[in-house]
């Protein structure tokens, strides 16, 4: 697969190819920065211990783009997968990699494949982030059609009830607030790109989806398929529901927001705990 190390121009997503890759630079999660984002998201710190939740990691891949010179204002997050094979420590020093891998048009924009690995200094991976984003355009309106897809049955069927959360504008905005996307907390951004407010960033909330796994115990392998099926407004009230399989372990999660729609739903291929 060709690639390039060509630093973007403001037409850059215009010009991208399959193959681009994203800035390589030095990732480590302290307990102070982990601390503050579990923080915005109601979710307590001390559930991972010395442990990082490996959802932050997701978000370093957006903060590449930045990093490579290319604006995510105005992209939204369509799905992310997880494959973890060792578990990460605070204020361990990992190195990102990451590279296009996929362009397709699509009815709003334009969807973007990337992955991403988190190498160690022994050069082992004990991390690869799957994602993939809509790079909208806003003179485009999609057909008639909307984001999500229409569920084939109730998300909360067969699950149990997990948790409640409530967004609230300012952590919603705080979160995302070094990714320089407006449309989490610009509401005139948010309106030019088709929605009613802000919304929230779908790391953000799949940190809920994290955070049920772990209060099974503390995750040491894990691959998982997140995907983001509609937008979460920055206001909204959301329930998280967990379905389980015959091991007692949670295979899928859905993030359902106040009118019953799935928000986020997520598939647990494999999940191993500590003992």
């Amino acid at each position: 697969m060709a690639s390039t190390t060509e630093q973007p121009g403001p037409d850059a997503w215009a010009r991208m190819a399959p193959g681009f890759r994203y800035a390589s630079y030095p990732v480590t999660v302290d307990a102070g920065e982990q601390a503050e984002k579990l923080g915005f998201c109601d979710i307590d710190p001390a559930l991972y211990g010395d442990w990082v939740d490996i959802t932050h990691f997701a978000g370093e891949a957006i903060l590449a783009a930045g990093r490579s010179g290319l604006s995510i204002n105005g992209n939204v997050h369509v799905s992310q997968s997880y494959r973890l094979s060792a578990p990460i420590g605070l204020g361990e020093g990992l190195t990102i990699e990451g590279e296009v891998t996929a362009l397709t048009p699509a009815p709003r924009g334009r969807m973007v494949d990337s992955s991403f690995r988190f190498r160690r200094p022994d050069s082992t991976v004990p991390l690869v982030a799957d994602r993939e984003s809509l790079r909208l355009d806003p003179a485009a309106d999609g057909g008639g059609r909307k984001l999500g897809a229409r569920p084939a049955e109730d998300p909360r069927s067969r699950m149990e009830l997990l948790a409640v959360k409530q967004l609230r504008p300012e952590a919603v905005a705080a979160y995302s607030s070094q990714g320089g996307n407006l449309i989490h907390s610009d509401p005139a951004t948010a309106r030019r790109f088709g929605f009613r407010a802000p919304i929230a960033g779908g790391v953000m909330v799949s940190r809920y989806c994290m955070e049920a796994l772990w209060r099974d115990g503390p995750v040491r392998e894990l691959e998982m398929q997140v995907r983001f099926r509609r937008p979460m407004f920055w206001d909204e009230r959301l329930e998280v529901w967990g379905r389980r399989g015959g091991n007692g372990r949670l295979k899928a999660i859905n993030v359902v927001n106040a009118d019953g729609k799935p928000a986020v739903t997520c598939q647990v291929a494999r999940v191993l705990h500590d003992a």
